[in-house]
């Protein structure tokens, strides 16, 4: 049970956010789109092939217990002698995300595979679901999991060579997508993957209207969880596994969630401070905001 952490502290994290944002109805600042129709992060996805269920993770955005609740799907007796509960999974579970045509790494190869090159069967009986959420919140959670509280692997190139100086990542992290696809394109794979807008993940424009896009609010949570489950039973997951799967997530954190705990608090009390570093944030972000709904904060 040390590898869990109950959900309850979401709400402290959320009074915190919120009471950090400041409305400005005056405010005139204007945002530039950061968007390209190439490829710039690659893309990676996992199946369950059973229930005919895949998904393109992002970085931030649910995928560790996303892809846990496919691998549980794909191998549930593997799986739970090795976890006890879904939070207890991580990437190194080879098992799973290197077994072959498990982990694929475009649209067309999923297709190709898994719906024997039937494109217009596999969009009819296949959902492969994408998760989104806020980006300042992914931020915050990239940021203070990856840099701020602990050093991960070549921490230097993952966060810019900045170390836990935010500002400094905010900057540079702003001068490389603003600077050309090819400065996008060559930026360091994790950086990509972590921090780059959700709008340039899983080649988003060109796949779109293949996705079902599920956003992760911290601040309606039923709601996404009811529609995850409502996927789970279109695509017939035995409704024993769905009780499972809905009570494993509602219940528990994968280890690495930065939501709550006190290092973030701490963090979000400098971070919304600093109206600057917002702004780049925003504009950083603004085609995330914009294609997803989200609200933008008004700095």
């Amino acid at each position: 049970m040390k590898y869990l952490i109950l959900l309850l502290p979401t709400f402290t994290l959320l009074s915190v956010i919120e009471s950090y944002i400041t409305s400005n109805s005056n405010s005139t600042y204007k945002y530039k789109r950061i968007i390209y129709n190439k490829k710039v992060v690659d893309e990676k996805y996992f199946v369950a092939p059973k229930y005919k269920l895949a998904a393109c993770t992002v970085h931030k955005s649910f995928s560790a217990m996303l892809t846990s609740i496919l691998c549980y799907l794909d191998m549930e007796n593997i799986f739970t002698k090795k976890y006890n509960h879904l939070a207890n999974f991580t990437f190194r579970f080879k098992n799973c995300v290197n077994k072959k045509n498990n982990r694929l790494g475009s649209f067309g190869e999923l297709i190709q595979i898994h719906g024997k090159g039937n494109r217009v069967n596999f969009l009819k009986t296949w959902k492969v679901i994408m998760v989104v959420r806020n980006p300042i919140e992914r931020f915050i959670s990239g940021f203070v999991h990856l840099c701020y509280t602990h050093k991960v692997k070549h921490y230097k190139q993952f966060c810019l060579g900045c170390g836990k100086n935010y500002k400094c990542f905010v900057n540079r992290l702003y001068n490389i997508l603003t600077s050309g696809y090819k400065s996008t394109l060559h930026g360091y794979f994790q950086t990509k993957a972590h921090f780059y807008p959700q709008t340039l993940q899983c080649n988003y424009l060109k796949n779109k209207n293949k996705f079902v896009v599920l956003k992760f609010d911290p601040k309606n949570l039923d709601f996404f969880y009811k529609s995850l489950e409502e996927i789970l039973i279109q695509q017939h997951v035995p409704p024993d596994k769905v009780e499972y799967i809905d009570k494993e997530i509602r219940t528990y954190r994968i280890k690495h969630s930065t939501t709550g705990k006190a290092k973030t608090i701490e963090f979000i009390e400098k971070f919304y401070k600093e109206r600057g570093v917002l702004k780049k944030l925003i504009e950083i972000f603004y085609n995330d905001f914009k294609e997803f709904g989200f609200e933008i904060p008004k700095v």
